[in-house]
């Protein structure tokens, strides 16, 4: 059974028996924010990367381009260290997602804030023209979640160990913008999934 955060957390309960959530991007923020929410827009949870790092990221990436190109610019800014936050409605942080040096190649180690615990670690790598690949590693080291699709246009399958269907990201055009839906095997963790697809559409981004 793979290791987690406790069941009695608000998140956990808030995301328990869900099969269809909502991801929506804050347009209007410095930093970069998204709330997972059910069908009736409630907000569940909030992740976000705050105004200091993004902007920092920013200038850095830009500064660079400048000369060197922009790919070498949107490499820099992917690259460096930074910490998104997993907090409830109220504001009380939950989980930290941090993400270690890397470009290309980068790792997600997912840590519980009352515990200190790991609950998990996220693997990406990115291809030279663009694709995404990820990985959901449990402290054990067995892999859990992997993806199967197009990351870029937000149409793919969560899979689990055995490549079962966990969950399906898609993106309804004529939504509104920057929401998109997770659908949801009720036998998962929701808490994973919704995570795991939230970090792969902040790095698409990048």
């Amino acid at each position: 059974m793979v290791q987690g955060p406790s069941s009695l957390s608000p998140i956990v309960q808030a995301l328990s028996g869900q099969q269809t959530l909502l991801m929506k991007m804050r347009i209007l923020s410095f930093g970069k924010y998204y709330d997972v929410m059910d069908l009736n827009q409630t907000v569940l949870m909030t992740i976000g990367l705050d105004a200091g790092q993004n902007v920092k990221g920013q200038l850095l990436g830009a500064a660079v381009g400048s000369f060197a190109g922009g790919y070498v610019g949107r490499w820099m800014t992917r690259r460096q260290e930074y910490v998104y936050e997993v907090k409830d409605p109220q504001g009380n942080l939950f989980l930290e997602i941090r993400k270690g040096l890397g470009g290309n190649t980068a790792t997600f180690e997912v840590v519980e804030m009352v515990t200190q615990a790991p609950v998990g670690r996220i693997d990406m790598r990115r291809s030279l023209i663009g694709g995404l690949q990820a990985t959901w590693v449990a402290p054990t080291g067995q892999a859990y979640l992997n993806t199967r699709g197009n990351i870029l246009r937000r149409q793919y399958e969560i899979l689990g160990p055995q490549g079962e269907s966990f969950g399906r990201v898609r993106h309804n055009v004529l939504a509104i913008r920057d929401v998109w839906q997770l659908e949801l095997d009720p036998r998962v963790n929701h808490l994973y999934s919704a995570l795991f697809a939230t970090i792969l559409d902040f790095e698409k981004k990048m």
